[in-house]
């Protein structure tokens, strides 16, 4: 009978805690909520990272293929590494890797 009486004594008070509770969540926890909104900041921001990661990789392949097509420097370097090639009148000393007994 107690517990009866204090919530028709206090009704509207229940029914505002109650409402300000529903609100409350709505505004934190929903999909246009604070938290929702906090983590879809911090995902915006390790993209625009790794678009910027992206961009740099992209700057420095273009720096790369123009120097591969146009440096001709770049192009006889990479010649003499992988083919082997020498000039003429220069000498070439091979080191042979030690027998091991």
């Amino acid at each position: 009978m107690r517990i009866l009486n204090f919530f028709k004594k206090n009704l509207r008070l229940i029914l505002g805690v109650l409402i300000s509770a529903l609100i409350l969540y709505h505004f934190l926890f929903s999909d246009y909520g604070f938290v929702r909104k906090w983590k879809l900041e911090k995902e915006k921001k390790n993209l625009q990272a790794e678009i910027y990661r992206e961009i740099h990789i992209r700057d420095s392949l273009k720096n790369r293929i123009r120097l591969l097509k146009f440096d001709t420097l770049e192009i006889e370097r990479i010649a003499r590494i992988k083919y082997g090639l020498i000039k003429e009148g220069e000498v070439t000393y091979v080191f042979g890797k030690k027998k091991a007994n």
